[in-house]
């Protein structure tokens, strides 16, 4: 159930995201215009955000499926939810200039621990 609610929470950051970021695209010269690495990395944390709170609703819709201890569960639920978190903010930071594209590696570990032990645990 937390990664439903955490899902739909994340979902509506992404609205008032959309709705800052449309407020600002007329300026074609906005975060150094279309084209510019700090627009798409915005736009990409606007959809990530969106996006992951989609994998987190579907992940609470599969949870009961799931043949795995109780722990490793609670390790996918958390992993799902800094993906989440993570993805955006790492975004954000180096549409910022923080020019450290190493910092992707928590958001893209989490998922991808995350979906290795979801597959895992529907397989057995």
């Amino acid at each position: 159930m937390t990664n439903e609610i955490f899902g739909w929470v994340c979902i509506l950051a992404s609205v008032a995201m959309g709705l800052w970021m449309g407020l600002k695209f007329r300026d074609e010269h906005w975060l150094g215009g279309y084209a510019s690495l700090a627009r798409r990395m915005v736009r990409l944390a606007h959809i990530a955000l969106a996006a992951l709170g989609v994998v987190n609703i579907e992940f609470a819709r599969t949870v009961n499926e799931l043949v795995l201890s109780r722990a490793v569960i609670e390790c996918i639920s958390l992993s799902f939810m800094v993906a989440a978190v993570s993805m955006p903010v790492c975004c954000l930071l180096i549409a910022k200039s923080f020019r450290r594209f190493e910092i992707f590696a928590l958001p893209i570990g989490s998922l991808a621990l995350a979906l290795l032990l979801t597959i895992g645990g529907l397989l057995r």
